[in-house]
C-alpha cells in the first residue's frame, strides 16, 4: 500500500474513533439528564422537557449507528485494499488539486499537509469518477479536471 494512501486510512480510522467516543459521552451525558429531571409541579413542562431529551438520544443514537457504518466500512476497504487501474470503492485520486478518496462521506481530513475529502462511490461525484483510469478528464460541475494520481 503506498504510505500516503495509509495515512489517509490512519486519519479515517482516528476520526471515526473520535467521534465514536465523542457519541458515546454525549448518549451517557442524555442518559443521565433524563434520569436526573424531577418531576415539577409543572407537568407539562416536564413531559416536554423529557420528551425533548429523548427525541435528541434518538438523533445521537442515530449518528453513532452510521459512525459505527462508516467505520466498519473503511475497516473493509482497509483490510481489502488493492491497485486497481480504474477508479473503484477505496480509490485515491488526485483530480486537479483536489485529492479525493472514494470511501465514505465523511467530509475533509488533512493528511500530510493535504486536504482529503472523503466521499461516497454513490455521491454525485464519486459516479462520475467511477471507472475512469489515470489522466482521464471528467467534468463535474461546469469543471473539467484529470486524473494526476490514482492510488
Amino acid at each position: 500500500m503506498d504510505d500516503f494512501k495509509g495515512k489517509v486510512f490512519e486519519a479515517a480510522f482516528k476520526l471515526l474513533k473520535e467521534r465514536n467516543d465523542l457519541l458515546a459521552e454525549e448518549l451517557k451525558s442524555l442518559d443521565h439528564s433524563i434520569h436526573e429531571d424531577t418531576k415539577s409541579s409543572a407537568g407539562d413542562k416536564y413531559e416536554t422537557g423529557r420528551e425533548m431529551i429523548r427525541q435528541e438520544i434518538g438523533k445521537v443514537e442515530n449518528q453513532f449507528k452510521q459512525n459505527k457504518v462508516f467505520l466498519m466500512e473503511i475497516t473493509h476497504l482497509f483490510e481489502n485494499e488493492k491497485s486497481h487501474p480504474k477508479i473503484s470503492e477505496g480509490s485515491l485520486l488526485q483530480w486537479g488539486e483536489d485529492w479525493l478518496f472514494i470511501s465514505v462521506s465523511i467530509g475533509q481530513i488533512e493528511v500530510a499537509d493535504k486536504k482529503v475529502f472523503f466521499l461516497s462511490k454513490n455521491s454525485p461525484l464519486g459516479q462520475e469518477l467511477l471507472g475512469k483510469k489515470k489522466l482521464d478528464s471528467v467534468s463535474f460541475r461546469g469543471k473539467t479536471k484529470v486524473i494526476k494520481e490514482l492510488l
